[in-house]
């Protein structure tokens, strides 16, 4: 089995959530009288939409430390490869 992206890793629990609201609001939306599902699209679109923009700073903190590796690491690379290039005689 693969390793998984960290990314997606740290950003899991954050899109479980987002899809358990994205879940309720299709339930809202479809449950009950049919005729009457225009008038509740709406108000549950509205309510996903606030949830889900509540949800942005909790994946952008959980985001913050892989990209932080991520990037270190990428410049320790290339600063290793310039030093090697540096020390081989011309």
């Amino acid at each position: 089995m693969s390793t998984p992206n960290p990314a997606l890793v740290a950003a899991a629990p954050t899109l479980v959530q987002a899809l358990t609201y994205v879940k309720a609001a299709v339930t809202t939306i479809l449950t009950g009288d049919p005729a009457q599902i225009g008038l509740r699209v709406a108000p549950a679109v509205a309510i996903l939409d606030n949830q889900l923009l509540l949800l942005l700073p909790a994946l952008a903190t959980a985001e913050q430390s892989v990209v932080l590796t991520q990037a270190t690491s990428g410049i320790d690379g290339l600063i290793s490869k310039l030093q090697a290039i540096q020390a081989k005689p011309a």
